[in-house]
């Protein structure tokens, strides 16, 4: 990569002018550059020089903290950035000072799952989104949500189920098509030079740069076609969401099913563990919908039924039994 180029993109990066793809890329190069291989296959001679004049331009950048406050670190970006340029150095910047250069470039920040098989897989987002990706596609999503904004880029197919969050807008990139969503369930597909967009609940928002944008609500569709930069809402088949959602576990309906046989769903579709202090509810028998529902609302709505306490605690959730106060 030359100088120029790389510059450009570190001062594109920091600005936050990339897309999470390229973001992807960059953090992809600057892990690939921490290598000890590669640092390792310097000289002694080049090894001694690059960490002196690195060491020196690191000193004369970094502002000290005031007497009783914790330390922080400030690096200039413009004098320095020509030094990304050469692997010697940001090698040993990586090194010497990973955690500084994690907090100022968002390493691990993205990351990326892909499926070349016919079988669908399932990613749960740090939101409680779940996005089951189809065939032949690729997700690249932040590994933790920051900013106001949750921005994914996808290639391919999948059904997403967006957690609800008003104050902070679900955003999908897929070709020329930006779709925007506060809390929803919709199949995207992309395919040749199209488009399509599928919604199961809730409002979805299609915008492209050459296309009027539309909003689609439950069992509507609309098409995006790359070539003419048109979005057309279709007619939307009822018999479709059968295949949207086959080889998923998105349908979540219940009738006259017992606790044991939903919590087990529960558990599986979202991956966790629940964790059930009284053994007498296994038997008892509900009836309920809970698809399109996050985890939250789903134990929300099932201990409201059966007056019941849980708490969750990362991937584990304990049911207990609700207090009585009265007594």
């Amino acid at each position: 990569m030359q100088d120029k180029e790389f510059e450009k993109l570190i001062d594109l990066y920091l600005k936050d002018q990339l897309s999470i793809e390229e973001k992807f890329k960059v953090e992809e190069w600057l892990r690939y550059i921490n290598d000890e291989q590669a640092f390792g296959a310097l000289t002694d001679l080049e090894r001694d020089d690059s960490q002196k004049k690195t060491y020196d331009e690191l000193m004369n950048r970094i502002m000290p903290a005031k007497s009783g406050e914790s330390s922080f670190f400030i690096i200039s970006m413009r004098p320095w950035l020509k030094i990304a340029s050469c692997i010697v150095l940001m090698g040993i910047l990586v090194f010497a000072f990973s955690n500084q250069l994690k907090e100022l470039f968002n390493i691990h920040q993205y990351t990326s799952v892909s499926n070349s098989t016919g079988h669908i897989t399932k990613s749960i987002l740090s939101d409680g989104s779940i996005v089951w990706l189809k065939g032949n596609s690729k997700l690249t999503y932040p590994v933790k949500f920051k900013g106001n904004l949750r921005n994914v880029d996808l290639e391919g197919e999948a059904l997403f189920e967006v957690a609800k969050d008003a104050a902070h807008p679900f955003i999908i990139h897929c070709g020329g098509l930006t779709t925007r969503v506060l809390g929803t369930s919709f199949n995207i597909k992309h395919t040749h030079n199209k488009i399509e967009v599928n919604v199961l609940t809730g409002r979805v928002f299609l915008s492209s740069a050459n296309a009027a944008a539309i909003t689609l609500h439950p069992h509507q569709k609309a098409v995006f076609s790359e070539s003419k930069k048109t979005i057309m809402q279709e007619a939307h088949p009822v018999l479709e969401v059968a295949s949207l959602t086959r080889g998923t576990e998105y349908e979540m309906f219940f009738n006259d099913a017992t606790v044991a046989d939903v919590l087990q769903r529960v558990e599986k579709k979202f991956e966790i563990k629940i964790n059930r202090e009284n053994s007498k509810l296994s038997n008892i028998r509900i009836t309920a919908d809970f698809t399109d529902q996050s985890l939250v609302n789903t134990m929300n709505m099932i201990c409201e039924a059966l007056n019941l306490d849980y708490k969750i605690n990362e991937r584990s959730v304990t049911v207990t039994d609700k207090l009585n106060l009265t007594k």
